[in-house]
């Protein structure tokens, strides 16, 4: 009888074994693993064996490559929230699909310094080739809907004391400072925020960015009675969109956002330039903006602007506002007001320090060859941090 028990018990096991190691040699590789943002490991080769390292690289291959890898992490995921807990890997996932991320680590005085000591340095290149100098602190969806969070969580206060401690060192003599943290703080409810900002994704939402794109231009002081009513909002009636803390926890919430758009009601007269490095080289829109407006899943760059696309990206417009033209060092949060900047100024330079590297110029020449009448800062006051350092590699 022990016999017979032991057979149902060992056969089922062993046929499984059997099945999902058959299953891991015919399935394909995978290249990336979308929800942690990072490259698989691939099979080891014979150079593999010479240099010592295939045991460690089959280990971390079958480890990456196991079939049901991602379908295994949903179920874990699943099972932990039904058991009442409400984080998974470094993601809250709370009441009406709000996910929120670990709040940010606060940076020591004396590195925030140094951080703003690059933008200082930046800026005074900015000034010697008569440049008015701009800092936008935008406003991180950890800090503006720290609200959402567990009572008990830590931290929350840490980006509003990394954006003081940069603007404490920042040159405000020479660099205007525009604060959008405060004033979303200031001139919207907790539940108004939350209109400002995707529930899955770590941005700002377009409505979000053209309430921030207001403040900016009315705080720049270079026009005025500018008619807001102007400016319309459109959606994009394709595909679903897909936040990256989504994306990184394998699509584990069921959430349907739409992708909002604000804009004038005729874009007809704008042109895209990207400089590559010699000249400037005509593209279409379609070419930079929205430019996964026809896939199924649609990632927040693909909706608005990949930073890719943005080494030195021009946009000009012959019926701009203004006839000025602006040079911005941005981070993803700028994406959505491409328009915006483009409907006011006659040509706008959008530059991302982290794809700059093919140009073979570096933020200093970028800045001191540019022909713009101002240079803007926009950076996040969650990653500014990383984009500073960013610029100061590159030089």
């Amino acid at each position: 009888m022990n016999n017979y028990k032991a057979k149902w018990i060992t056969i089922p096991f062993i046929i499984i074994i059997m099945t999902m190691s058959f299953m891991n040699i015919i399935s394909k590789d995978k290249e990336v693993s979308a929800s942690e943002n990072r490259t698989l490991q691939q099979k080891p080769t014979i150079e593999d064996i010479k240099d010592g390292s295939f045991t460690d690289k089959f280990e971390e291959y079958f480890s990456d490559q196991f079939t049901f890898r991602e379908e295994l992490f949903k179920m874990y995921a699943k099972t932990k929230l039904a058991l009442g807990f409400d984080k998974v890997k470094s993601y809250f996932i709370l009441d009406n699909n709000w996910i929120m991320p670990t709040p940010s680590d606060e940076i020591p005085d004396a590195e925030v310094e140094n951080l703003a000591e690059e933008i200082n340095r930046l800026a005074k290149i900015g000034l010697e080739t008569n440049k008015e100098i701009y800092y936008v602190s935008t406003p991180h969806k950890d800090g503006m809907l720290s609200h959402l969070y567990p009572q008990y969580t830590d931290g929350l206060d840490n980006y509003l004391n990394n954006r003081d401690k940069l603007k404490k060192h920042i040159d405000t003599e020479t660099i205007k400072y525009i604060d959008l943290n405060e004033y979303f703080l200031k001139a919207f409810t907790e539940e108004e925020r939350e209109d400002l900002y995707f529930k899955t994704d770590h941005h700002w939402n377009g409505i979000g960015a053209f309430e921030g794109f207001k403040y900016i231009i009315n705080n720049m002081n270079i026009l005025e009675n500018i008619p807001w009513n102007r400016y319309i909002t459109t959606t994009l009636d394709k595909g679903s969109f897909l936040g990256s803390y989504n994306m990184n926890l394998n699509k584990l919430v069921n959430e349907s956002e739409e992708i909002p758009y604000v804009h004038t009601k005729d874009k007809s007269d704008y042109e895209y330039f990207k400089f590559d490095g010699k000249k400037d080289v005509k593209v279409k829109e379609e070419d930079v903006i929205a430019t996964e407006r026809d896939k199924e899943d649609i990632l927040y760059g693909g909706a608005y602007m990949f930073g890719k696309d943005c080494s030195i990206l021009k946009i000009r417009n012959k019926k701009s506002i203004s006839d000025k033209k602006i040079i911005i060092f941005r981070d993803s949060y700028q994406a959505p007001t491409s328009w915006l900047f483009a409907d006011v100024f006659a040509e706008v330079q959008l530059v991302d320090p982290r794809h700059i590297d093919n140009l073979g110029m570096n933020v200093d020449d970028i800045m001191r060859e540019s022909d713009a009448d101002i240079a803007m800062f926009m950076y996040n006051n969650s990653a500014f941090k990383m984009m500073i350092e960013e610029m100061k590699e590159q030089r």
